[in-house]
């Protein structure tokens, strides 16, 4: 869209933008504000748009709960994966010998494969945890492609047999699942972001861990007056490699 005239008032009432909040903080943003309003109304649509589709941003934001691999009340699980350009898919690994044709999945008019797996006779989970998994899915050309799952939360590599990385369905027994030790901070009026990428905030060449970072990294940060770290791509993208080299955001990790 081509910027009209700052001063074109018929273009911002269009776009129900008022420029004043924008104006009062720096004046110098004036002849930018065709182009804050555009961005504005983008963003108003959007935000219509995911309401409407979603139940709002923060449930958007919340794609972990409905997409990946998680477990239902009766020790289901249930795999959803977003792959509009496959037209076949299925789920494979160690819990069933890697089969393509034992756990196919089903499409949805947006592209979304699922699959829900039953619990077992005795009621267990029928995939053992740390188990590894698998999405095979056919493309359009009939080339058969395996991936690891987009949403899984663990991910290894064992060097001694391919540096490829392992998807594995992590799901322990309640003994094993972390539990909190410390109360969580108070909430503070005002928020100082500081954006961390611990696996690269070492000088050295390889991934940092979250001891280093806490002992070399946190006291830095605090000491420049932040109260507040933004984890860049722990929870929804755990295959670090990638996030370093190639997929510099992912938004859901944001």
């Amino acid at each position: 869209m081509t910027s009209p005239d700052p001063n074109h008032h018929a273009f911002l009432q269009q776009m129900e933008y008022d420029p004043k909040p924008v104006l009062n903080l720096d004046g110098y943003l004036k002849p930018h504000i065709p182009a804050i309003a555009t961005r504005y109304r983008l963003m108003k649509d959007w935000q219509a748009r995911i309401d409407q589709t979603e139940g709002g941003i923060e449930k958007f934001s919340r794609g972990y709960e409905r997409y990946g691999l998680n477990v239902g009340p009766n020790n289901e699980v249930i795999y959803r994966e977003w792959a509009p350009n496959a037209v076949k898919a299925s789920l494979i690994g160690d819990f069933n010998d890697w089969s393509r044709d034992t756990h196919p999945m089903t499409r949805d008019q947006f592209g979304v494969w699922e699959i829900v797996i039953p619990a077992t006779a005795d009621g267990k989970v029928a995939i053992p945890h740390d188990s590894k998994i698998k999405i095979s899915m056919v493309i359009p050309s009939g080339e058969r492609i395996e991936r690891l799952p987009a949403w899984i939360t663990r991910v290894t590599q064992d060097l001694s047999v391919s540096p490829v990385y392992d998807a594995r369905f992590w799901n322990p027994p309640a003994e094993q699942r972390y539990q909190w030790k410390n109360p969580r901070p108070l909430k503070p009026s005002a928020i100082k972001v500081y954006e961390c990428h611990v696996g690269i905030s070492t000088p050295e060449k390889r991934v940092g861990t979250y001891k280093e970072f806490t002992r070399d990294t946190l006291p830095r940060i605090k000491g420049l007056g932040y109260n507040t770290i933004q984890i860049m791509a722990i929870m929804e993208h755990a295959y670090y490699a990638c996030k370093c080299l190639s997929c510099m955001y992912h938004c859901v990790s944001e």
